[in-house]
């Protein structure tokens, strides 16, 4: 479903290869089940498993090198020039002066581009190792797996990410109700363990003062308001400075919370009226035109030069429109048609309206405007029920023209909106509902699957310890994608571990029918020989 929607996309070039600084297209797509059939081809032997705890080790302990600088404040790509010689081309080096982090002190990205994908990647190394830490036999292992969970707690909690923080929580919330027989059995040795993690993670927090837990009460919030349901009373317009904008005949009119401002083109010049159709005077200043007027005086507007010019155009004057020093309307001055809108960066022709949503009345601002996004994507499913619009086009068929509601979602309106921060709507909207259909088949019938094998076991050998591990790093990584997508830094880890995951399960699930089966036999012989001795 992936490749049909790819195929029949209207926007083939960024279905295939991705959009800039994303780059999920249908050949990394394509890529991601080759590494899920590959490791479930593969792995053949338990003692393979080790290969993945070493490349994941690596992988955790390179990451909290880097996220320590960075939470710190002294960012080694920013800071070391030997760093710098590394990522940047010696080409380039003279070149590229005045490097500065992606994110302020207090928060690790590490090479992942944003803190949120660090979250994810924790929400799946925190309970892999500490499931291998607490139940694997041997003393060398739990030491090497204790490190690293130290290690993977410092990613997930440094990264600040409440995405993160729901993943964990979740394969915390899974793993309890598997291993209950085991925790109900070795509550003497639970206890102790669960204190100590306790004290660690409150150590970290007042190591750092205090911003551990920082975002733990907004995901508390975020929840509550979730399940609180809409609240219809509140109306966004009612909270930002322009309440609508329309624009009919080359007139453009900003509807403001006091009265209303005309833009019309006449006589080669731009002139302004009020609701009442009184002129409103504005002046010139350092290319500013600026009013006296008390009721318009927080609005501004400059006039420029298109930069981007196609075959046969020439420069067109642009009025642009700022609202409390925020550029919020472009106006292409037209002498035929007067005024139209455009966007600043492609500077092509839009029509300000706006969206249409589904729920989160009141609560757009939710989960950093995660409530503004979901409700405004939500309509879209009618359109992708059945095949997508193409992988990774979301930024091109969301309504990037609804401004004014992404102005008080986000504090901007020209925000452009380029992921739907849910794994799930990913998915749906890209790839289409039956492509999420056969999604949701196979991840859940490999955690029905993983229930059957492990749930309220009292003993576990190492082999189904590490089918568990892997079981809840991949819980862990879907209870994130509530509020994360799938990004190319960390989605080939989860599609890996699910493949091994299946190898597991298949491998444990085939000794098990054989021990069956020999149990079986035997018992068909011992009745054989008591019937003969009778």
């Amino acid at each position: 479903m992936s490749l049909l929607s790819t195929v029949m996309s209207n926007y083939k070039s960024a279905a295939w290869w991705g959009i800039p600084d994303h780059d999920e297209g249908m050949v990394v797509i394509g890529c991601y089940i080759l590494f899920l059939m590959y490791a479930l081809i593969a792995f053949k032997k338990y003692e393979d498993y080790k290969y993945i705890v070493i490349a994941l080790s690596i992988v955790v302990l390179v990451s909290s090198f880097i996220g320590y600088f960075q939470y710190t404040g002294q960012d080694l790509m920013v800071n070391n020039e030997f760093v710098q010689k590394l990522i940047i081309s010696k080409e380039d080096q003279d070149k590229i002066k005045g490097l500065t982090g992606l994110i302020e002190k207090g928060t690790i990205y590490g090479t992942m581009f944003h803190y949120n994908y660090v979250g994810s990647f924790a929400a799946m190394m925190v309970p892999l190792f500490v499931t291998l830490t607490l139940f694997l036999k041997g003393n060398k292992r739990k030491i090497f797996c204790g490190i690293i969970s130290l290690a993977s707690v410092f990613l997930l909690f440094g990264s600040t990410s409440r995405a993160g923080l729901l993943g964990f929580g979740i394969a915390l919330i899974v793993g309890i109700i598997v291993f209950a027989n085991k925790i109900i059995k070795k509550w003497k040795v639970v206890i102790p363990v669960v204190l100590v993690a306790v004290l660690i993670v409150f150590g970290f927090n007042v190591a750092t003062g205090g911003k551990i837990f920082s975002r733990i009460p907004t995901l508390l919030n975020d929840a509550t308001s979730m399940f609180n349901g809409s609240d219809e009373k509140i109306n966004y317009k009612d909270h930002i400075p322009v309440r609508n904008i329309t624009i009919e005949n080359g007139i453009a009119t900003l509807e403001t919370q006091e009265d209303a401002l005309t833009f019309k083109l006449g006589d080669g010049t731009v002139s302004t009226y009020d609701k009442a159709g009184q002129t409103v005077v504005y002046i010139s200043s350092n290319d500013t035109y600026t009013t006296t007027d008390s009721r318009f005086s927080n609005i501004t507007y400059k006039i420029s030069q298109t930069e981007l010019l196609r075959d046969g155009e020439t420069p067109t004057p642009v009025i642009r429109v700022a609202v409390n020093n925020i550029e919020m309307l472009f106006l292409k001055v037209n002498p035929a048609e007067g005024l139209y809108a455009i966007n600043d960066i492609a500077e092509q022709r839009i029509e300000i309206k706006d969206a249409p949503y589904i729920g989160f009345e009141g609560k757009e601002k939710l989960g950093s405007a995660r409530g503004y996004i979901w409700s405004r994507t939500l309509p879209i499913l009618k359109e992708t029920w059945l095949i997508g619009k193409g992988p990774d086009t979301f930024p091109l068929i969301f309504p990037q023209n609804d401004i004014l509601a992404k102005w008080w979602a986000y504090d901007t309106p020209n925000m452009i909106v380029d992921k739907p921060h849910n794994l799930y709507l990913q998915i749906a909207i890209s790839e289409g509902g039956l492509a999420f259909i056969a999604f949701l088949i196979l991840i859940g019938t490999y955690l029905v699957n993983c229930f059957k094998l492990y749930a309220f076991r009292g003993y576990y050998e190492n082999k189904e310890i590490i089918g568990m591990a892997t079981f809840l790093a991949v819980v862990g990584y879907l209870g994130a994608g509530f509020f994360n997508d799938s990004v190319v830094p960390v989605a080939p880890i989860f599609w890996t571990l699910l493949g091994v995951g299946m190898a597991i399960n298949f491998m444990i699930n085939k000794e098990r029918v054989e021990v069956e089966r020999r149990m079986a036999h035997a018992t068909i012989d011992m009745k054989t020989k008591k019937h003969l001795a009778k």
